[in-house]
């Protein structure tokens, strides 16, 4: 409004006084008057703006349409807009700002999952980034979003919300990695615990090579923590390559504090693990040198021993598989199958599963299965010529000999299996477990040796020379499987020494003395480094009054004080130190499964704070690399034969986001079933067992 209108303006209400002017056309001045809201039907759908020439607008919440409010008061033209808007909901004409009741659902599973009544407001911003985050989570292609089926969908569901295009959608998803990248980064910068890390290699449909980078850590909360933090290219599965791709994949996320890397026993491995090790050690941030830097995976040793005794009796697994395979291959034939179970009044509800025969684990359930169905497999041989016929010319018919050695075989991989199961998890503290497995094993495979079964007698002792190329060598076990069992309150040193005595009885003093003394050598360096910590932030507490003088004699203050706390630590050590102070108390008598062991080191860290700095390191290593090799099953359902095309950005981008959203919903208990179905469905030669 121009000063002639405005002094106009103002003359015209001098000859009436008490008119009130309006205050969204006033002269500037503040009024002492709440200013007024539109109250006209047509505002539930349009929002009043100002250009940047000082123009008032009117812009439609549903289709963006603008038009002028120069003609104050008036609102026919977004009347007559409101009318033929293709983009207005129908039969809806409540204020889109106004929250609305609504029933919704809080919980991250399906068994916590609780109704509430809430209130809810119409957000597109949190619809498009839920619709991202669930193209992530569920795997969805992009193209999802231009589908008709979907917008039909959506124009009910919502119909306020406009769909963006599958490039938007493509941009929005790299555009979460990033943005959820940075908050991770961010935790790493600022966690004062080490990271142990998990990697694997994979070649998809496509033949291109993959690795997969799994970080394992617990916060500060004592909560352990499981990502997938790279899922890269790879030149090739020789050591080298796999040495600098870990190294480039921990110098982007500015990890320098890697404790242990857990990988399966392929020789490129350890030579990619050296690799690392030697690169670490030059930025000295390793502990010992990186010297316990190289775990083996449990599980992978443990495939090793069953597959050397499952070749023992691979004559009569042959013809089991060939005999599931044959009643697999047709619908008629399953059914006349299942008849003859009923018949014979076979109760079980399993159905039949044909093993993949590199899998000792999928080959262990089929056995087990088609051993209840042994009579039914007799009663089809006399009904189906060609079941008989089409056996002969292979393997042969299953014999009466051939299921007492399916049974045997069952009864040998039943432990296994559930040991891996035990140690592959990923959610809870597995390095305790290690030990544990160890004597296990090695009181199966005495035990079978030693029993009146000659074929369990052969099979074991086979398994027997497998197990001690890999654990029957005390030099062979990396120290950390020692620590953990010290460091876990039920068990400590005692249980150390029981082990010791019943794994390497003739060098068992040796022994002890060797942990022993790499035990106190390891507490000494975490003292140093707590040393080094405190006299930091002595120094970074000093008062800024006194800065001058700290420029000043900087060196000599430091000495001083590195000096000071050195002779204290001297002094505490001759007493007695946090170590014997801990290995000299009982043991915790709580064993039950309910035992928290994290737990227990939170509430005791303030008694042990070096210890309790050992513990959070050592009880985030992973003793299998199951965590990351079920990274592979996504991989090969985001890049299936009709998504070839993603670049490998974009592959990295779904699957480590896919891998952040699902952890940060999800509770720190395990579902091993849910491991088990994620390895049924890798690729052959690309699986752990």
């Amino acid at each position: 409004m121009s000063e002639s209108q405005g002094q106009g303006t103002q003359s015209s209400q001098s000859s009436s006084p008490s008119r009130v002017s309006d205050p969204t056309h006033s002269t500037g001045k503040k009024s002492g008057r709440k200013k007024q809201q539109p109250r006209a039907p047509c505002w539930n759908h349009f929002s009043k703006y100002v250009t940047e020439d000082g123009e008032n607008r009117a812009r439609c919440n549903h289709c963006d349409t603008t038009y002028t409010m120069e003609n104050r008061g008036s609102t026919t033209s977004l009347n007559n807009h409101l009318k033929t808007c293709l983009q207005k909901p129908k039969g809806n004409t409540s204020d889109l700002k106004q929250s609305e009741l609504a029933f919704s659902k809080v919980g991250s599973s399906s068994e916590s999952e609780t109704t509430i009544f809430s209130t809810w407001k119409f957000d597109g911003d949190a619809i498009r980034k839920a619709l991202i985050n669930m193209i992530v989570v569920d795997e969805l292609p992009f193209r999802i979003v231009e589908g008709d089926g979907f917008k039909s969908f959506l124009s009910i569901a919502c119909p306020r919300f406009h769909l963006p295009s599958r490039f938007t959608v493509r941009r929005d998803c790299l555009d979460l990695f990033n943005s959820m990248k940075r908050l991770l980064k961010n935790s790493f910068d600022k966690g004062t615990s080490r990271v142990c890390l998990t990697t694997d290699t994979w070649t998809s449909l496509q033949r291109v090579s993959y690795m997969v980078l799994t970080a394992h850590w617990i916060d500060d909360d004592w909560l352990l923590q499981k990502r997938i933090i790279n899922f890269c290219l790879i030149s090739a599965h020789r050591g080298e390559s796999i040495g600098q791709a870990l190294e480039k994949c921990i110098r982007d996320w500015g990890i320098e504090r890697v404790f242990t890397v857990t990988v399966d026993n392929a020789s490129a491995n350890g030579v990619g693990i050296e690799y690392l090790r030697k690169k670490l050690n030059h930025r000295n941030t390793c502990v010992a040198n990186g010297k316990y830097m190289h775990i083996r995976c449990v599980a992978h040793v443990i495939n090793l021993i069953v597959q050397e005794g499952v070749k023992h009796a691979s004559r009569s697994v042959d013809r089991v598989r060939a005999a599931v395979r044959y009643i697999r291959a047709s619908p008629l034939r399953m059914k006349k199958f299942y008849d003859r179970a009923k018949e014979e009044m076979i109760d079980t509800k399993a159905r039949l599963q044909l093993d993949v025969p590199t899998r000792w684990n999928s080959t262990y359930m089929m056995l087990d299965v088609a051993a209840k169905y042994e009579h039914a497999f007799d009663s089809y041989v006399r009904d189906d010529n060609s079941f008989f016929l089409d056996l002969t010319v292979g393997d042969g018919v299953p014999t009466f000999d051939d299921w007492e050695n399916v049974r045997k075989i069952s009864k040998i991989l039943q432990p296994f299996y559930d040991i891996t199961l035990k140690v592959s998890g990923s959610l809870h503290v597995t390095s305790n477990l290690f030990w544990e497995t160890l004597i296990e094993v090695h009181w199966l495979l005495d035990e079978w040796m030693n029993c009146n079964d000659l074929d369990i007698v052969s099979m074991a002792s086979k398994m027997r020379d497998k197990y001690n190329k890999y654990w029957g060598d005390a030099t062979n076990i990396n120290f950390l499987v020692y620590l953990a069992i010290i460091l876990d309150p039920r068990r400590k040193l005692g249980f150390v020494k029981f082990g010791v005595n019943l794994l390497f009885l003739n060098v068992a003093n040796e022994v002890m003395k060797m942990i022993e003394r790499d035990l106190h050598c390891l507490f000494d360096e975490y003292s140093s480094i707590a040393g080094r910590v405190k006299v930091h932030e002595a120094q970074s507490s000093v008062p800024t009054k006194f800065s001058m003088s700290m420029e000043l004699h900087q060196s000599k203050t430091s000495l001083a004080v590195q000096q000071y706390l050195l002779k204290k630590q001297r002094v505490s050590s001759e007493s007695k130190s946090e170590l014997d102070k801990y290995l000299t108390e009982d043991e915790e008598e709580n064993d039950s499964a309910s035992f928290d062991l994290l737990l227990w080191w939170k509430v005791n860290s303030p008694r042990y704070p070096i210890l309790a700095q050992m513990a959070r390191d050592v009880f985030s290593i992973p003793i299998s690399t199951v965590a990351s090799e079920s990274a592979f099953s996504t991989g090969g359902r985001v890049l299936d034969g009709f998504r070839s095309s993603l670049t490998p950005t974009m592959v990295e981008a779904l699957i480590c986001t896919q891998d952040w959203l699902r952890k940060s919903k999800d509770s720190m208990t395990i579902n091993l079933d849910e491991y088990v179905a994620e390895l049924q469905d890798m690729e052959d030669g690309n699986i752990l067992f």
